[in-house]
């Protein structure tokens, strides 16, 4: 690897809350980015500290120029105290939030027919049949106008056998009625699991008829279901094998194995087909009770699509592969994909005295991913990052890495949020949206302090919910025009060599007489040279660039014939 690299996306706060406990496990299904560009975002929202009476959704609308609801909305949108919202499109125009009265353990829907605009319609979750009280609701919406919801939600207590139950519901009227009520899939159920958690689950964004969710934690088996007929039937597919099936707190004793840290993602490509990434830790429970061990310091993101072998129940089977366990299942640049970074480059990587853990237990933890349509998939994960310290912990921050579908690599590690505005800030819950253009778009979290108040860690404090957006082509992935889209015109290579010393070539070859010049910028998007070749005949041309002046970094070159635009990375050492 080439290491990690600093990038400057383009952030703007949308959003400030006090209350700093945006899930117990994942996080996702909170902002929704529409085919016109515009993009909802939601999170739990609490400006009176302590008890937070005022708590419930916080929401913005970004309607392609500017986010409509002003820099810091104050107000959430429930008429009661609520919270852990998902939002989704419902109808043609409209948008629907789902969330929890966490008092009397009811679901919410909030609904309007424009998205960005109007009054709220609010009501109460109504059924027949299912646990007495609901929390955690997670949803998503499917369907040629987004009328089918796709609802899960947790039994809060004891049901059906189960210490908490997920249970599903499905409405294809847009949650007039419902024709599936708080089931349990099969899979789910109590011939299987002990329990099911709060934010144990979490959905992908459909595509056409095919929806998924995934259930992941340390103590069940992480685990996908899938349905190719918007809910009607079906299949589990067991990603990684828990070693101790059926865990019971009260009966199960464990040697320790490695796991998954509680947090974990799912999203599908646009041809049908899950992506899954996970936080990595180690676990053991060595005595009855709900006590358990872990160890804060083992280091991992993996990933897992659905062309990839599974991993068995191995105690082993997710060890990060630089400890040499000989049973590990995980490689790197394959199905182990991120991991702490050394940022001052001296060959290790260096934190302070002790380490923070969240609900999810891993130094590299809370992934999300996206898969754009050419395949290509962008990881974004919180890290605990080397070289930014408070008196005690190393501060978090966004990170992200790609995979380039066309060269079949995990490309380089970016931090995305080095910038000094970020110096002091703790940077978490990365959400990315599912679709992308020539760029990518995500939020976060970010305070002064590890940690959560919520959980006693650290004094009440502001929290900025942060959106940003960057463009692709800080990863080296194609964007604009396609370059398979232009082959019969235009091709061009790689430069070699590459990593570039001094000197490099560009070879294009055209498929008929054009224009052609060739255009190098910095990873900021500065003009560092051009060369223009004018009108040229068909057939094999080269571009020579002398790199010797130019800082390490890198680079950027555009090839344009005729208007057609090809973009290539180069590294300049």
């Amino acid at each position: 690897q080439a290491g990690p690299r600093a990038v400057a996306p383009s952030e703007t706060t949308i959003g400030i809350t006090w209350y700093d406990l945006q899930s117990n496990r994942s996080v996702k299904n909170r902002m929704f980015r529409y085919d016109d560009g515009s993009i909802a975002a939601t999170w739990t929202m609490g400006m009176e500290a302590s008890s937070y009476p005022d708590r419930g959704t916080g929401y913005n609308y970004f309607d392609g120029t500017t986010w409509g609801w002003g820099p810091t909305p104050e107000e959430r949108i429930e008429s009661i105290r609520c919270g852990w919202p998902s939002y989704s499109p419902l109808g043609p125009e409209g948008e629907l939030v789902i969330s929890h009265d966490f008092g009397a353990h009811t679901l919410y829907l909030n609904q309007r027919e424009l998205k960005g605009e109007g009054d709220w319609e609010e009501s109460a979750f109504g059924y027949t049949n299912g646990p007495p009280m609901l929390s955690w609701a997670r949803h998503i919406t499917s369907g040629p106008d987004n009328y089918k919801i796709h609802l899960l939600a947790n039994s809060w207590e004891e049901y059906m056998g189960m210490e908490a139950a997920t249970v599903y519901s499905r409405s294809t009227d847009g949650g007039d009625t419902w024709d599936y009520e708080n089931i349990l899939i099969e899979g789910m159920g109590p011939d299987d699991y002990n329990f099911i958690y709060a934010d144990a689950y979490v959905w992908a964004d459909p595509v056409g008829d095919n929806i998924a969710f995934l259930c992941a934690e340390a103590w069940h088996d992480l685990f996908m279901m899938k349905s190719t007929d918007n809910g009607e039937t079906w299949e589990k597919t067991v990603i990684w094998e828990h070693p101790y099936p059926y865990f019971d707190w009260d009966v199960t004793i464990t040697d320790t194995f490695f796991c998954v840290d509680n947090s974990a993602t799912i999203t599908l490509g646009t041809d049908g087909k899950a992506h899954v990434a996970f936080g990595i830790s180690r676990v053991a429970h060595f005595e009855t009770g709900g006590a358990y061990n872990y160890w804060p310091y083992v280091d991992g993101i993996g990933y897992w699509n659905e062309d990839m072998a599974t991993f068995s129940g191995d105690l082993d089977a997710l060890a990060p592969p630089q400890y040499g366990y000989a049973n590990s299942e995980m490689i790197q640049d394959v199905n182990y994909v991120a991991w702490m970074q050394d940022v001052d480059g001296d060959g290790e990587v260096t934190l302070a005295a002790d380490i923070l853990s969240y609900r999810s237990l891993g130094p590299c933890t809370m992934p999300a991913l996206t898969v754009d349509e050419y395949g290509n998939v962008i990881l974004l994960f919180a890290s605990t990052t080397e070289t930014y310290v408070n008196d005690t912990y190393n501060y978090k921050h966004i990170w992200a890495r790609a995979f380039n579908a066309t060269a079949g690599i995990w490309e380089d590690f970016y931090d995305l949020t080095n910038d000094i505005v970020h110096i002091f800030d703790e940077c978490i819950y990365p959400q990315v949206a599912s679709s992308s253009d020539d760029n990518i778009y995500y939020m976060y979290n970010a305070d002064q302090t590890p940690g959560l108040a919520l959980d006693e860690d650290h004094a009440h404090q502001e929290n900025r919910q942060i959106f940003a957006s960057l463009e692709k082509i800080f990863f080296g992935l194609p964007v604009g025009v396609a370059e398979e889209n232009v082959e019969t015109f235009i091709t061009v290579s790689q430069n070699f060599p590459n990593p570039v010393n001094n000197n490099t070539s560009v070879r294009v070859s055209l498929d008929e007489s054009s224009s052609l010049s060739l255009e190098l910028t910095n990873m900021v998007g500065q003009k560092m040279l051009t060369q223009d070749k004018g009108f040229v005949n068909a057939g094999s041309h080269e571009f020579r660039i002398d790199a010797s002046k130019l800082q390490a970094g890198i680079y950027f070159y555009t090839v344009i014939a005729d208007g057609v635009k090809v973009t290539k990375r180069m590294i300049i050492r």
